[in-house]
């Protein structure tokens, strides 16, 4: 039975084939050192997988930095990513404005409980719900209570784009056409109440800013920018100079997808930026004082669907071990990218791919919890994914090492998990059924009392149809752990399969 971790399903990613004095562990290891070398690594087997042509990852733990690349932007190209590269970070845009809010509530412009027709020229008695109307903090946390998502023209247009229509010429739709709009939608829920995620409300954060500062967002964004010395951030324009200097991005169909483009303020998607930048972006969160960011990551709202929301940062919460945190995600037509930071852990990471196929967000995520894993897990180094080569190399010194290294607890951190994912990479990626088994026999050496690696080794079993020793393990699986019903289903159907 496969074991679920964080998000999505915990796989130990795929590690190349190293020489034996390549991959020798010794007791003397400098953490900071030893996980950036596996942030490689796992960086390096998920392309090999074939889904992703690049990858950009930099992590942050207790003030140190790194960052690395892998991989070509485009594929047979040898076009890797440098510090330079430009990404598009779509949806991270978002938290900008949310900042730029937070230091508006901060400087006593505007209040979360504004009604936002205060900010808006003209007849919008539609903007409100059973005498309920949208405010600021609605806008902030995707929770206006629109009847549809987006406005009929709004719609069509973001669509065109999608689709590229507009690669090559001026988009015919901007903010005031947008107003309009919003002249005529109808609300069918109490703002405050539903989620439901949209960029209308970080365009109009984007507008009620200008309002209060008497300010065009582009100058207050840019000088925002400016304070953290992201030099290489910036609005994305129609200009043809500035869109060749992107990174491109793939799409499912393994094509180059069309840009970005908003053709409105700039509040909820459009930004470019590069690794470089941000990682300052990453450093200001952890080292400073600002009191913005504490506004900025309040929790706001929160449902019973685990969407929590500060200022358009999203996914905060409380971890058993590593505390507060909070992340925000980009998607672009071809980028996908996200941002995660542990103000009580005190560490961060960032990661960019340039594909945005099913396959290829896989990959992403497993690398984004795979890596933070290890920084929650620090100054303690995953045993496991360390010997990762040696166990492909020399199964047997693997063992040895494994044996003799998980006596220092306050160097490394291992358990069943770990071992039974290995076992399921060697599986399904190094396609070895062999090595597989023999790794969750070494696993079942280890922890006896896991009834999941004799689930895991029955799986094996059965697949091989090899059904007596399938049987035997479920069996095993099924005494250790009662409430296994994928045990008790293998069972009936091995005892069929053997009564044929």
């Amino acid at each position: 039975m496969k074991n679920t971790i964080f998000i999505i399903l915990f796989i130990v990613s795929l590690l190349g084939c190293q020489s034996k004095k390549e991959t020798k562990v010794t007791s003397k290891i400098n953490p900071f050192t030893s996980v950036s070398k596996l942030v490689d690594q796992y960086a390096e087997n998920r392309l090999k997988l074939g889904h992703t042509n690049s990858i950009a990852v930099a992590i942050y733990k207790d003030g140190k930095t790194y960052n690395n690349y892998y991989g070509q932007i485009d594929k047979n190209t040898n076009n890797k990513p440098t510090d330079s590269s430009l990404y598009e970070i779509a949806s991270i845009t978002k938290i900008f404005a949310g900042m730029l809010a937070a230091k508006a509530v901060l400087d006593k412009k505007i209040t979360l409980e504004d009604d936002i027709r205060t900010y808006l020229k003209g007849n919008y008695s539609n903007l409100e719900f059973e005498g309920n109307p949208i405010t600021i903090k609605d806008l902030l946390t995707h929770t206006l209570g629109l009847s549809e998502k987006r406005p009929p023209k709004f719609r069509a247009i973001i669509e065109k784009i999608n689709k590229g229509d507009f690669e090559n010429k001026p988009i015919d739709y901007n903010f005031n056409d947008l107003l309009e709009e919003l002249k005529i939608v109808t609300l069918d829920k109490k703002p405050g109440t539903v989620y439901n995620y949209n960029s209308i409300g970080p365009e109009l954060i984007a507008y009620t800013l200008q309002q209060v500062y008497k300010k065009p967002y582009k100058a207050l964004l840019q000088d925002f920018l400016d304070d953290l010395d992201m030099k290489n951030t910036f609005l994305l324009d129609n200009s043809k100079s500035n869109i060749k200097k992107l990174v491109n991005g793939y799409n499912e169909a393994r094509e180059i997808a069309p840009k970005d483009k908003n053709s409105l303020i700039g509040g909820a998607y459009g930004l470019i930026s590069t690794l470089p930048d941000l990682m300052k972006l990453m450093v200001f969160q952890l080292e400073s004082k600002n009191p913005l960011i504490k506004e900025s990551t309040r929790v706001l709202f929160e449902d019973n669907d685990d969407n929590t929301m500060g200022y358009l940062w999203q996914d905060l919460g409380i971890g058993q071990e590593e505390g507060f945190y909070y992340s925000k995600t980009g998607t672009s037509g071809g980028i996908q990218s996200g941002l995660l930071v542990c103000p009580d852990s005190n560490y961060a990471q960032i990661i960019i791919i340039n594909n945005t196929s099913e396959a290829s967000f896989n990959d992403w995520a497993t690398l984004y919890n795979k890596i933070e894993t290890d920084l929650i897990k620090y100054p303690k180094i995953n045993l496991v994914a360390l010997l990762k080569p040696e166990f492909i190399a020399d199964f047997t010194s693997a063992k040895k090492q494994y044996r003799k290294l998980k006596k220092q607890d306050s160097s490394y951190f291992y358990n069943a998990s770990l071992l039974n994912a290995l076992g399921y990479d060697f599986l399904n990626n190094l396609k070895d059924e062999d090595k597989a088994v023999e790794l969750f026999q070494f696993a079942i050496e280890e922890y006896p009392d896991n009834g999941n690696l004799y689930d895991s080794l029955g799986e094996i079993y059965f697949t091989t149809k090899n059904y007596k020793k399938a049987l035997e393990n479920y069996k095993k699986a099924l005494k250790l752990n009662p409430e296994n019903k994928n045990a008790e289903k293998y069972i009936l159907e091995i005892e069929k399969q053997l009564k044929n």
